[in-house]
């Protein structure tokens, strides 16, 4: 039996009352009315509803002047919490989360080099296990922000060339065998333009890319304030565009990411001139870093400056490129190689301004992301609320089909 039309309706409307406010914090019936065009007595009847089955609070009300004093509403912090995880080649990270989505504890683990599969697979479970045992209240969602190719539908990662053997992994069927909890995963760079677009650099903007230059390259697209995802939820690849070189052509992955830079780091050292210092970064091996490589610039080393200046060159061509397709109104920043260094970050702007054309420049600009090394697992921990209480019809259609969704009160037309 398929569910009423009417019936998906109503819902979508209460979600997106609950959505509303999870994005803002606290907001008045009043504003929900005026922001999401909703009749205001209609949100007088669904936040009735909320405050009563204990979704919902209201505060103290503010006064602001003549005339009705507005009663704040806020989410019930202490109704259910959220997790979210994300891990990629060099870490996992991990946030337990308040229903309010304020992060209560954090978790984060480096991974070797080496690292094997079955290792990340157990200690991406192990976090989880942890989080859920330390939650204070029932736990209504887990989101993990996977890396690499990555079939949201059932949840596997096809390819990632930055662990070893890590493809065609069945994440999702593994946690569902160690896990209670509802889980779901989704795209590791995705999740992290969702963090910035709630909370983030990207509140309130309709159009903006999100460009994470970390252990890979990845780029997260928000169209209309919504995700876009592509076919098959492979939009985004970023990192998998060529630039042509001496070679051929090189990903562009191998060319800006954390360990693309270590790479060409290492192969420098190998076959340049040697010093004490290049001596002694030749001999960290498979520890070398990104942060090794910044501090050998900032000592003067004209080898690791060369290198800094060729990766903001490339980040910068990189975001003209994107800015020229998709005339977004910002590129927000994540990852740790945008920011490493004063001097990629001022050439990659440079090369930007250079490369974008005139008109376009006179909107779009580069913003260094709010969320910080969170933002993925906060994302993943946010989009559960999302999933929880989705506001598109045909996604509520679709759970109510499925027996998946979480009403929330009574539906009162």
């Amino acid at each position: 039996m398929h569910p009423r039309p009417r019936e998906s309706k109503l819902i979508a409307k209460k979600n997106r009352i609950l959505n509303e406010i999870f994005r803002c914090g606290s907001c008045s019936r009043f504003d929900l009315a005026r922001r999401l065009n909703i009749n205001a007595t209609m949100v007088g009847n669904y936040v009735d509803d909320f405050i009563a089955c204990g979704i919902l609070i209201e505060d103290e009300p503010i006064a602001s002047g003549p005339g009705r004093i507005p009663v704040p509403l806020r989410l019930r912090a202490d109704h259910a919490c959220l997790i979210g995880l994300e891990f990629e080649a060099l870490r996992a990270r991990a946030v337990l989360c308040d229903f309010e989505g304020t992060v209560l504890k954090k978790k984060s683990i480096p991974f070797a080099s080496n690292v094997k599969r079955e290792t990340v697979l157990r200690r991406v479970v192990t976090m989880v296990g942890e989080l859920i045992q330390a939650a204070p209240h029932p736990v209504l969602s887990v989101g993990i922000a996977a890396p690499g190719q990555v079939d949201c539908e059932t949840g596997r990662i096809l390819q990632y060339e930055l662990l070893p053997d890590f493809n065609e992994v069945p994440l999702l069927e593994r946690l569902k065998k160690e896990v209670d909890e509802p889980v779901f995963v989704e795209d590791n760079i995705r999740a992290v333009a969702f963090g910035e677009l709630m909370r983030g650099n990207g509140r309130g903007i309709r159009d903006f890319l999100c460009l994470a230059v970390r252990s890979g390259l990845g780029l997260g697209i928000v169209i209309n304030r919504r995700i876009y995802s592509g076919c098959n939820t492979m939009a985004g690849e970023v990192g998998y565009t060529v630039f042509p070189d001496a070679g051929g052509a090189s990903k562009m992955t191998d060319l800006v990411s954390a360990k693309g830079i270590v790479e060409q780091v290492r192969a420098s050292l190998q076959s340049g001139q040697s010093s004490p210092l290049r001596k002694q970064l030749i001999d960290r091996g498979e520890d070398l870093s990104l942060s090794d490589v910044v501090e050998a610039a900032e000592s003067g080393d004209e080898l690791f400056e060369s290198q800094l200046i060729q990766t903001g060159t490339y980040l910068g061509m990189i975001a003209a490129n994107l800015a020229n397709l998709f005339a977004p109104e910002k590129i927000v920043l994540s990852g740790e190689v945008p920011a490493c260094s004063p001097l990629v970050r001022q050439t990659m702007e440079r090369v930007f301004r250079q490369y974008t054309l005139p008109q376009i420049l006179k909107t779009v600009y580069l913003e260094q992301g709010a969320l910080g090394s969170l933002a993925g697992a906060v994302g993943a921990a946010w989009m559960g609320f999302g999933r929880i209480f989705p506001e598109e019809e045909e996604i509520v259609s679709l759970n109510l089909e499925r027996k998946e969704l979480i009403a929330p009160g009574p539906l009162t037309g």
